[in-house]
């Protein structure tokens, strides 16, 4: 199986934009940052969002409401708690052991037992039951049944990153609840497996003999734990590269909020060379170290600003000495840390 492109259509999206801004959320600015300049005025039916600018968009929701779940659930989640269940299913050494170790601990956190595997005849399936899961969109079908869709991809992606690759080779099939028709849903089109529709749960089915091979050259699989929407993000930017209508500077900021803070590491991630980034952002008025530098401080102000202590803050950005921190944010800020989290009120993150 190879990754596709796939794109979803904006107005499957729009009803999770609508709630997220009734909630406080800054739907236009993350639409802005995504370079669809239209937001949520864009009248068009057939205008298309790529399946990663999707998963951005619950990535940023996600960070403003600090809701692992993007407002899809009515029982929050903390944000952080994705990257508890990436560290665990890091320590796989199968795509077994990372099924069973993304079930457990995605049951863990939901506190249900929506998610198991099961093993049969040449087959090892993830099963996703969300019939009783607390949707906050549960009376609309429809909704519901494009959101299961991309649970299922984000699924795969996590599987596929975890073990190397080994999910793509692995996959035979995939397992749908809704029903088959003859209404297009796009963001299907991103599987050439056979799909079954009509099934009482969400099916992802690998090759057992594949699913138990150790998983290759895991020395070499990036453990940053980074989260499950960005390792999603950049699984797919990788598999399924594709023109990126951001600035530079965007693109940058988020590889930065990734922990990518190496030039050159950023460079290849956007497929130029050092020389051609510093360009562009030259173009820009900007330079990389003051990317870093303003992502650096907008999450100190974040984290100030939601009852973070200075040394808890101090530790999180990886400064040795608090005293340091102190004048680099004050020169930013104009304030010291402590002076700032007084006066601050609760920031909505991205």
């Amino acid at each position: 199986m190879s990754f596709r492109a796939t794109s979803v259509l904006f107005a499957q999206v729009r009803p999770i934009l609508v709630s997220a801004a009734e909630s406080g959320v800054d739907v236009e600015g993350i639409l802005a940052r995504l370079g669809l300049v239209e937001g949520m005025r864009a009248t068009d039916p057939e205008r298309r969002l790529e399946l990663k600018d999707y998963y951005r968009i619950q990535r940023d929701i996600a960070q403003s409401l600090d809701d692992l779940t993007a407002r899809l659930s009515e029982r929050t989640l903390t944000y952080k708690t994705g990257n508890f269940v990436i560290a665990q299913a890091q320590q796989s050494r199968t795509l077994q052991d990372a099924m069973v170790s993304l079930a457990e601990h995605f049951n863990m956190m939901h506190g249900a037992p929506y998610n198991s595997v099961r093993v049969g005849a040449g087959h090892s399936a993830f099963v996703v039951d969300d019939s009783t899961f607390p949707y906050r969109f549960r009376h609309d079908t429809e909704l519901m049944h494009f959101v299961g869709d991309c649970l299922l991809i984000k699924v795969h992606c996590l599987l596929d990153s975890l073990s190397n690759g080994l999910a793509t080779q692995a996959i035979r099939r995939v397992r749908l609840q809704r029903t088959r028709s003859g209404t297009p849903h796009t963001q299907n089109e991103f599987w050439d497996v056979p799909l079954e529709f009509g099934r009482p749960a969400y099916e992802l089915v690998y090759d057992h003999d594949i699913a138990c091979q150790t998983i290759p050259n895991i020395d070499r699989i990036d453990l940053s734990t980074d989260g499950i929407f960005a390792r999603v993000i950049s699984h797919l930017e990788r598999k399924s590269p594709s023109a990126d209508k951001r600035s530079y500077s965007a693109r940058i900021l988020e590889l930065v909020a990734e922990d990518c803070v190496d030039q050159g590491e950023v460079a290849e991630r956007l497929g130029v060379s050092v020389a051609t980034l510093r360009r562009r952002l030259d173009e820009e008025g900007l330079c990389f170290r003051d990317l870093v530098r303003q992502s650096r401080f907008n999450k100190a102000e974040y984290l100030l600003s939601n009852g973070r202590s200075v040394t808890q803050v101090c530790e999180t950005l990886n400064y040795s000495d608090i005293r340091a921190f102190n004048r680099a944010f004050k020169k930013w800020k104009g304030l010291t840390p402590a002076e700032f989290a007084k006066q601050a009120k609760p920031l909505k993150a991205g």
